[in-house]
């Protein structure tokens, strides 16, 4: 008799932590959603996709890379000009 009263304390005890454990996923997995959730707003994604352009275009100190800017600019200069032409020999 003894011995089923240990069982049934421990048993007890194991149905604790395992109900603690669950509760502590569950927050968990909460907690990941709400962050999942806040990353894709549309104002998040608009942040993310500015500063991934503004990244190509920067250093790492805030700096603007004049090769990657020159290239831009020339190759508008270049859409423009073809535009131009374009109209021209209509």
């Amino acid at each position: 008799m003894h011995v089923t009263s240990d069982v049934v304390e421990k048993s007890d005890t194991s149905i604790d932590e395992l109900i603690a454990e669950i509760t502590a996923a569950r927050t968990e997995v909460l907690v990941s959603v709400e962050n999942l959730k806040s990353q894709f707003t549309g104002a998040s994604l608009r942040q993310r996709g500015m500063n991934a352009v503004t990244g190509v275009f920067t250093d790492e100190f805030g700096g603007i890379k004049p090769k990657r800017a020159g290239i831009v600019a020339g190759v508008l200069v270049g859409v423009v000009g073809l535009k131009l032409l374009a109209r021209r020999l209509r």
